[in-house]
């Protein structure tokens, strides 16, 4: 099997947003290791797609845990995941003599950048951990343009485009899960997502919780929540199709943030599993990553329109971690890749043809340094 030439496609692009979630990793269910006990370093947090944007230590929750990092059951608390079978945790709140405003973020890049004047619907899900002794009544999402990498570990100044702010510390949903949602009209460029709490102890409103007294030290001064489900979904189609180029991988003609189609890469019937025919290719890929050691690699997985929104979703998901699970069998640092899935929501054509469906069918592949 040969590589294909570099074909560039002029293709009309329908991109229909209804379903499309451009959070990497949104439930947290992807791994590079399972979690075993809290982080130390903000480099514990091996959730792919996600980091820390400040030296606060977030953490990893998954049902594949055999320690202390485990779901349902864990050293910050019991809870069951709001969906799948892992979360993640971060302090929102802490007062001690030491970090009188200690927070912790979680941090992730969006598929693409949002487009300035459309509209959004931002969500996530959160929940007090069974084990924090203080409970807070600050939580929200950030946009911004750029990453966020500091060195400190305190409240970052950065304004919440989803804040929420009860009235009352404690209410009837304490204790369970919680949505946090807002729909947003974009400025434009927005591209990082921040979730925690953007407001300092002075502004935030705390209650200390006596009867969990005792259950783990290092939440006897802190307020701590389980993060679940991040979602930011456009609420409207683009007007007007997108006119774009998209090209075939051509191992010696790779240009930076240009989308590729992966060519040859097939998947057993309705299913995740690559098929043998799909190693070649993949190959190459693996060469050019090994050279270029600090290229990131952002794959994004496609289906065609049979079934339905969610199923596809789910499998376009899986058959892009697929392709990421093969360069991480052959030695290609999961911190360099992100995956995506969009499901049946941005075909190349939207004719109810065969040639349409085959077409639809990809992975595509994007190098940034």
């Amino acid at each position: 099997m040969k590589i294909a030439p570099v074909i560039i496609a002029h293709l009309f692009v329908l991109k229909i947003g209804l379903a499309q979630n451009l959070v990497p990793n949104p439930g947290f269910e992807e791994l590079v290791l399972c979690p075993s006990s809290y982080s130390t370093d903000r480099r514990d947090f091996n959730a792919p797609g996600w980091n820390s944007p400040t030296r606060g230590t977030p953490d990893l929750f998954h049902a594949c845990s055999w320690g202390e990092a485990d779901v349902p059951y864990n050293w910050a608390g019991s809870s069951n995941a709001h969906s799948g079978k892992g979360y993640a945790g971060i302090y929102l709140w802490s007062h001690s003599h030491k970090d009188v405003n200690y927070r912790e973020y979680i941090q992730c890049e969006l598929a693409e950048p949002l487009k300035a004047g459309r509209l959004y619907r931002l969500e996530f899900y959160f929940k007090l951990a069974s084990n924090s002794v203080y409970v807070a009544n600050r939580i929200g999402m950030a946009l911004v343009g750029k990453p966020i990498n500091l060195s400190h570990d305190q409240v970052l100044d950065v304004h919440p485009a989803l804040s929420v702010e009860k009235d009352s510390v404690i209410t009837a949903s304490t204790g369970s899960w919680e949505l946090a949602s807002t729909d947003y009209k974009a400025a434009g460029g927005e591209q990082y997502l921040i979730i925690g709490n953007f407001f300092d102890n002075a502004s935030t409103k705390s209650t200390r919780l006596p009867h969990r007294i005792g259950k783990n030290h290092m939440l006897t001064n802190s307020a701590y929540y389980y993060i679940d489900d991040v979602s930011v979904v456009p609420l409207e189609p683009d007007t007007e199709p997108d006119t774009v180029t998209i090209t075939g991988f051509d191992v010696q003609a790779v240009e930076l943030n240009r989308v590729y189609i992966l060519q040859n890469i097939q998947f057993e019937f309705d299913s995740h599993v690559l098929m043998r025919s799909s190693f070649e290719e993949l190959d190459k890929v693996v060469s050019y990553l090994h050279t270029h050691k600090d290229v990131l690699v952002y794959l994004s997985g496609h289906t065609d329109f049979i079934g339905s929104e969610e199923y596809n979703l789910k499998l376009s998901r899986a058959r892009s971690r697929s392709v990421a699970d093969y360069l991480i069998s052959k030695g290609i640092d999961a911190s360099r890749i992100t995956t995506y899935g969009f499901g049946k929501s941005k075909p190349l054509r939207t004719d109810m043809t065969d040639e349409a469906r085959s077409i639809n069918r990809r992975v595509e592949i994007r190098f940034v340094n």
